[in-house]
């Protein structure tokens, strides 16, 4: 199957998944695709410890047998740009994720999303590591990842936001990745 790159009356589609998008929710099927299960466990497990925190999709109902989800809508677009204020609600909102234990593999701005009052949501979260302690080494490694993702987006919208600490850091990171796929 072709990978779909729009949104067309509210059908988004990949091999991976099906979205229907309504007016207030997203319903999200899973597809028979690598790791489905996990995944799907992985993002619902994330909406259920990030309810309540806004610019997050809330988690409407489930179905375990058919891999749905369906969650709240965030109003908005994808933005291709991201403001001063985009990027702290941003910070804000990842550092909540942290609290809640819930790790972003990545952040793409295909998974961010703005409204017309310039306020920024986070979706899809079926790569995230979920804290299941805090002395476990891999929930300090996703962390860190967490934070290089959002460092980079900050250093690529709006570098003077950036401290020296996180340039630093950003700087490191960006070093060894370089370094690793050579």
């Amino acid at each position: 199957m072709k990978t779909q790159t729009e949104i067309v009356n509210g059908i988004y589609e990949t091999e991976k998944m099906h979205l229907t998008i309504g007016a207030n929710s997203v319903e999200k099927h899973f597809k028979p695709y690598r790791k489905y299960i996990s995944r799907y466990n992985i993002e619902k497990e994330s909406l259920i410890l990030l309810k309540g925190i806004k610019g997050v999709p809330n988690l409407i109902s489930n179905d375990d047998r058919q891999k749905v989800l369906i969650m709240s809508k965030l109003p908005g677009q994808t933005p291709t740009r991201l403001n001063k204020q985009n990027l702290l609600d941003l910070t804000v909102i990842v550092n909540k994720m942290l609290d809640a234990g819930v790790a972003r593999h990545a952040l793409p701005i295909r998974d961010l999303i703005v409204d017309s009052s310039n306020k920024l949501g986070v979706v899809d979260f079926e790569r995230s590591t979920l804290r299941r302690s805090i002395f476990r080494f891999d929930w300090y490694v996703a962390k860190k990842v967490t934070h290089y993702h959002l460092y980079r987006l900050i250093a690529q919208f709006q570098p003077d936001l950036l401290t020296s600490k996180q340039a630093m850091k950003l700087n490191i990171v960006t070093k060894l990745r370089r370094a690793f796929n050579r």
